[in-house]
């Protein structure tokens, strides 16, 4: 069989893998955000909050994917360095050139994962730019009326797989309010 993984194209099918999932979502897609995480809120105030939450939460995962991108670079320069030195024998050199491939092997997924969360960062920042910086008071002001639809629904028993379809047909509170 033709489609088969051997030891011999394991290489070209990780290459091949790793092509053909880089741009598709492992976190949210941009329904998801806009749907379940966004439209989820109810209330403009709610929505710019888990929109905060959301984007130093992908900020987050981005600055740690930068800086362990800068250590792995250190040990990347120093396995290499090491490489060159007659202190080392054989073996160890061996050593070192399988770490330095490993390292290098992972960066596919690490480039991966940082395109997700700038994927998701600019789809959260979109709405983030549509709708006004609310004051911790105007926040607390829109509390009242978020538990008010948010109980109404659950009385009603808009729950669960309910609530998600009412939240995909509901217009999105970012979009609903841009700022002038």
């Amino acid at each position: 069989m033709k489609d088969l993984i051997t030891q011999e194209n394991t290489e070209d099918v990780v290459k091949e893998i790793e092509e053909a999932f880089f741009d598709i979502p492992f976190e949210n897609s941009q329904f998801q955000t806009e749907n379940f995480v966004i439209n989820a809120q109810l209330t403009p105030e709610r929505a710019y909050r888990a929109i905060g939450l959301r984007m130093h939460n992908r900020l987050r995962a981005l600055r740690e994917a930068q800086f362990s991108r800068m250590r792995e670079d250190i040990d990347l320069d120093e396995l290499r360095a090491k490489l060159k030195l007659s202190e080392y024998n054989q073996f160890d050199k061996r050593r070192f050139e399988v770490d330095v491939q490993q390292k290098l092997a992972s960066r596919a997924f690490t480039e991966k994962l940082i395109n997700d969360a700038i994927a998701e960062l600019n789809v959260l920042y979109h709405h983030f730019k549509r709708l006004p910086r609310f004051t911790r008071r105007e926040f607390e002001e829109g509390e009242r009326a978020y538990f008010e639809q948010s109980l109404t629904r659950q009385v009603k028993g808009i729950v669960g797989a309910a609530e998600s379809l009412t939240n995909m047909t509901a217009p999105t509170p970012a979009i609903t309010h841009d700022r002038e």
